[in-house]
């Protein structure tokens, strides 16, 4: 797996991961077209408050993330993995080259949200070190990965 930060050569095959991803993934990461537009976002204006990244297996986009509110010490997370590579350690192993990489960013950690009933989910990223530490004005649960600085 090549993992690396969004480039704008990279808007088909974006648009494609979007549109491959069916009712499940959609509900969970897509609704209302949100982190589509979001990261659609990126081939208009370059979206200087986010940092996106992408993940490569051969010439296939298997998962995307994006950081946002980059100017905070504890900025949003989110993360999404193509329907059919999922449960196969993508994430996991998407997770830790993006923590690797923005540990030079001096962040204290990330804040993510997660739909309470989406529980592979929230396996995936509690075993990647995110911490439930309450419930969201969503109604969706909070996580924190808090990164350990020497």
């Amino acid at each position: 797996m090549t993992v690396r930060r969004m480039q704008m050569c990279d808007r088909e095959k974006v648009a494609e991961f979007f549109a491959s991803m069916g009712e499940r993934s959609t509900h969970f990461f897509n609704m209302n077209h949100g982190n589509e537009k979001r990261t659609m976002g990126f081939f208009e204006n370059g979206k200087k408050d986010h940092i996106f990244y992408v993940a490569f297996e051969e010439n296939e986009l298997v998962a995307l993330a994006f950081i946002w509110d980059i100017d905070r010490t504890v900025p949003w997370f989110g993360i999404a993995v193509r329907d059919s590579a999922q449960g196969k350690g993508v994430g996991t192993a998407f997770m830790k080259e993006i923590f690797a990489d923005i540990l030079s960013e001096d962040y204290a950690g990330l804040l993510l949200r997660t739909a309470t009933d989406n529980i592979p989910a929230q396996h995936l990223y509690e075993k990647c070190g995110f911490e439930r530490i309450g419930v969201h004005s969503s109604g969706e649960y909070l996580y924190i990965k808090r990164f350990a600085r020497d």
